[in-house]
């Protein structure tokens, strides 16, 4: 159990373990400045250092739950599980490229009441991340990369072009398209289309795109890309990608997508290892200091340049959660550091 009592026991000598607990619940200190002198201190480093070819990639994850007294906890639906689920929706913004990748900030997303019409919605916390970003922090990345939830009436892709940058996402099957002067859904173009054959990273795709009016979007490319694969029971093999991107090759488009795994394998692997889904912190603070931890000791596995990529190390699970646990113990002293310079 990854409460702060928890990750006491595992990291740090018996008699720190109340000095943890005081320091993440008590002590007066800044999670955002912290935050950003984490980003600050990646830049420092080449093998972390952040580019303009590199992408941020928008998503969100669910941490189940068993009680009610934590923050933002409730009814989600959770796509791994596919079926509604109790927890915390967290969102976050992530940075990636081919040497790299790390998160750079996120948002604990609390449901709405029906009566409450000025809180955030998902959708107002994507866009609070982005201007963070863009704003504040200065990533230098051209690219974002999100799901079909955040390219659906988000407002987040012109959010982006605002900044000149690009972005790039999925299409539901549902989403209407205009295509010979007539309005249709996109998952019907197949029925007038011939797609062309092409190998994109090792894998065959069958391929159509063109610059297309899509609901909400306007003119974007559209790429419809379905990859051969030998499962014959394989979910969704066909992707609609769309982009602001109107004269990228498409098989820029398609690689470039194919880097939002690398989230997906930071969500698996912080919960399997760092603790993600067990915060027990029952203050909004206390809580958000347990993920800025997380977020730092994952930070320092990145700076190790005897460590793997996480999604890569599966076949040494003791030697990865040792370098977890180093880097942990290591965040909270640096933290603890880092509190008392600027006190």
């Amino acid at each position: 159990n990854k409460t702060v009592a928890g990750i006491s026991r595992e990291v740090l000598p018996a008699g720190d373990k109340r000095a943890l607990n005081k320091f993440l619940t008590e002590y007066d200190w800044d999670e955002q400045q912290f935050n950003h002198e984490r980003l600050e201190e990646l830049q420092k480093h080449g093998e972390t250092r952040w580019s303009k070819d590199g992408y941020i990639i928008l998503d969100d994850t669910i941490t189940h739950k068993a009680g009610d007294e934590v923050p933002g906890v409730g009814h989600f639906y959770d796509h791994a599980e596919d079926d509604t689920v109790w927890g915390q929706d967290l969102i976050y913004a992530f940075y990636a490229d081919d040497k790299t990748a790390y998160p750079l900030t996120f948002r604990l997303y609390e449901k709405q009441d029906d009566n409450d019409q000025d809180h955030d919605t998902k959708y107002d916390l994507a866009r609070e991340i982005v201007t963070e970003l863009e704003d504040e922090v200065g990533v230098p990345a051209d690219t974002y990369l999100f799901d079909s939830w955040f390219a659906h009436d988000s407002g987040l892709p012109e959010l982006i072009e605002s900044s000149e940058k690009d972005w790039i996402g999925p299409l539901r099957s549902n989403r209407q398209v205009t295509y010979g002067g007539e309005e249709i859904r996109v998952d019907a173009l197949a029925e007038r289309i011939d797609t062309v054959e092409r190998d994109v990273e090792d894998e065959t795709y069958h391929i159509w795109t063109k610059k297309l009016p899509v609901s909400q979007l306007g003119d974007v490319k559209l790429v419809l890309a379905e990859k051969e694969t030998d499962e014959e029971d394989e979910e969704n093999p066909v992707k609609y990608l769309v982009t602001n991107k109107i004269d990228a090759p498409t098989e820029h488009i398609i690689r470039s997508y194919g880097m939002r795994w690398r989230i997906e394998t930071f969500f698996e692997d912080s919960k399997q290892d760092l603790g993600l889904g067990d915060c027990e912190m029952q203050t909004d603070e206390g809580a958000s200091r347990h993920w800025h931890l997380l977020m730092a000791a994952y930070s320092l596995v990145r700076l190790d340049p005897e460590s793997s990529a996480l999604g890569t190390v599966r076949s040494k699970a003791s030697s990865l959660r040792a370098n977890l646990e180093h880097s942990l113990k290591e965040a909270v002293y640096n933290l603890l550091s880092w509190v008392r310079d600027n006190d």
